[in-house]
This record gives structure tokens, C-alpha cells and sequence, in this order.
């Protein structure tokens, strides 16, 4: 995918998660999810981070190699025993339920239907610039937007499954978060256990 395709597909998966937000009752707001002590509110807050996150990464292009050539290279030392998945799970977790705390529900829908948006507008006449990703790796804007599809899809599923709905995610970011976690496992591995050759317990690669 080009990054105008993932920007696309990242405009058409926070569309969702505005429309999402637009019509939630006050009982679904409140509605536990999978993830742990969060609610429907606080994995919405969390979610609605990603939106900020990238005004924030528009304004940081570096003029330098990236450390990381791939979105599936810095997730897997994200994820990796001794990464910050892990190392900073309390810290998101306490965050997201301070945030949903903090924000009215109009404000977090905001982020989808604003922030986001304008972001995209902005990284599509950027092109894959190489960015600072939050001081942790340099990352061309295409493969930190497909972060950003990640964090979008896996999270729209866990939102769906909370409010009791099948899945109706767009198709390009499921497509595009599947690769994306093919590419993290190791190759050998992945295909043994797909495949019902191995024992190894290879998933989750991604927290």
C-alpha cells in the first residue's frame, strides 16, 4: 500500500470509530470490555489518542535514515520481552482511564472526526518523510500510519465484541493489520503453527 492507500484506510477506520461514538447509549459507554478493568469509555479514550498522536508525528520530520525500516520491525521490539508493550502497559492502561475521566464524550468523538481527519489532509502532502516516533525510533510517516491502522483495527474489534456487534471493520484494515502481524511472527514458526505442525506457542506477537 502506498501511503495515500493507508491514509485512506486509516480516514475510513476513524470514520467508523466517530460514528461509533456518536451513537453509543450512556449504557454502552459504561460496558466492560476484554481488555482488562477498562470500559467502553476508557478503550475509546485510549483509542482516540492515535488521532493526537499523529498531529503530533506530522510536525517532527527528520531529515535522516530511519532506524526502523518497517511498522512490523518497531512493533516487534514494542512487543518484545523487556519492550514498552509491557513495560508501560500500566501507565497506558491508568492513562486511557484518566483520559475518559478527563473528556467529555463529544471531545473524544472530536478526535476521530477532527483531529484525525486534518492530520491525514497534512501526512498526505508530506509523503513518506521519515519522522520521530515519539523519541523511541525514526519511522517513514507510511509505516508509522500503519501503526496507527494497527492500534485502529484491533481495537475496533475489541470495541465491537464489548457492545455485543459482529465485526464490521473496513476489509483494508483488517487485510492490512493481518500482514502487518504475519510480519512480526517468525517466518517458520508462523507457518508451522498455522498450519497444525507445531506445539510452539507462538501468538499473541502483539499486546
Amino acid at each position: 500500500m502506498t501511503i495515500d492507500d493507508r491514509l485512506t484506510t486509516l480516514d475510513a477506520l476513524w470514520s467508523v470509530w466517530a460514528e461509533h461514538g456518536r451513537v453509543m447509549t450512556d449504557e454502552q459507554w459504561q460496558r466492560p470490555t476484554r481488555l482488562g478493568d477498562w470500559d467502553v469509555r476508557s478503550l475509546y479514550a485510549h483509542a482516540g489518542s492515535w488521532p493526537w498522536m499523529l498531529s503530533i508525528l506530522i510536525d517532527r520530520v527528520r531529515d535522516t535514515e530511519p532506524t526502523h525500516v518497517t511498522a512490523a520491525a518497531l512493533l516487534q521490539d514494542f512487543n518484545a520481552p523487556t519492550g514498552v508493550a509491557h513495560s508501560r502497559r500500566d501507565i497506558v492502561a491508568a492513562g486511557a482511564r484518566e483520559d475518559a475521566a478527563r473528556y467529555s464524550t463529544a471531545q473524544m468523538v472530536e478526535q476521530f472526526a477532527g483531529t484525525g481527519p486534518r492530520a491525514i489532509a497534512t501526512a498526505r502532502q508530506l509523503g513518506p518523510v521519515v519522522v520521530d516516533y515519539f523519541e523511541r525510533a525514526l519511522l517513514r510517516l507510511d509505516e508509522a500510519v500503519s501503526i496507527g491502522i494497527v492500534e485502529a483495527t484491533v481495537h475496533l474489534l475489541d470495541l465491537q465484541r464489548a457492545l455485543g456487534q459482529p465485526p464490521d471493520v473496513p476489509v483494508e484494515g483488517l487485510t492490512h493489520t493481518a500482514a502487518v502481524i504475519v510480519q512480526m511472527a517468525p517466518p517458520v514458526d508462523f507457518i508451522e503453527s498455522a498450519t497444525g505442525r507445531s506445539t510452539i506457542d507462538l501468538f499473541p506477537v502483539l499486546s
